[in-house]
């Protein structure tokens, strides 16, 4: 995550009908990653204008029930922490086999 927030182009744009970020790397490559939005307390949140991705490590703070996360709306984005008990989405990555 800090690697596409430092070293990467973000472009919001609208792919397949749905809003969210194009990320292009140093090397041309880019992912799409939609503002699905989040999910608390029995209901899906603020889709389509706000793009919430777990990563896979614990908070480095005190508090063992935070995770970080990489937040953006159209206009912002940055790594946060954030409280587990929201449902956020996951970006599967394959690591590259030489």
């Amino acid at each position: 995550m800090q690697e596409l927030e430092d070293n990467c182009t973000w472009e919001w744009t609208i792919q397949g009908g749905n809003n969210g970020y194009r990320v292009t790397g140093t090397n041309g490559n880019s992912i799409f990653l939609p503002a699905a939005g989040f999910y608390y307390n029995g209901s899906l949140e603020l889709t389509d204008s706000l793009g919430a991705y777990w990563s896979s490590s614990l908070s480095l703070g005190t508090y063992p029930y935070d995770a970080c996360n990489l937040n953006f709306y159209s206009n912002d984005m940055g790594i946060h922490n954030d409280g587990r008990v929201f449902g956020q989405s996951v970006r599967p990555v394959c690591p590259s086999q030489k």
